[in-house]
């Protein structure tokens, strides 16, 4: 599990770094972040409040696009119905 100021620190040397960048790694980190709330509506509100961080972020770097395509995938994950 890992906190909101742990996975920007984590995001924000993944938007400086000049080594290309997995998707995997986002992914991983977004996860982690996640593990610590129980329930879709819990997960949600923890990933609005990450994703009102990324925000703050370098936006000029060649990975926020990979990193934004990351958080709205769990967005659509979170917001799928219940089978």
């Amino acid at each position: 599990m890992a906190s909101l100021d742990r996975t920007l620190d984590l995001f924000s040397a993944l938007l400086a770094s000049e080594q290309p960048v997995q998707v995997g790694e986002a992914d991983e980190a977004i996860w982690a972040y996640l593990a610590a709330y129980d329930g879709l509506e819990a997960q949600s509100q923890a990933l609005n409040r990450l994703g009102q961080g990324v925000a703050g972020l370098d936006a000029s770097s060649a990975f926020m696009p990979i990193l934004l395509d990351a958080l709205d995938r769990h967005r659509a994950r979170l917001s799928e119905p219940s089978a």
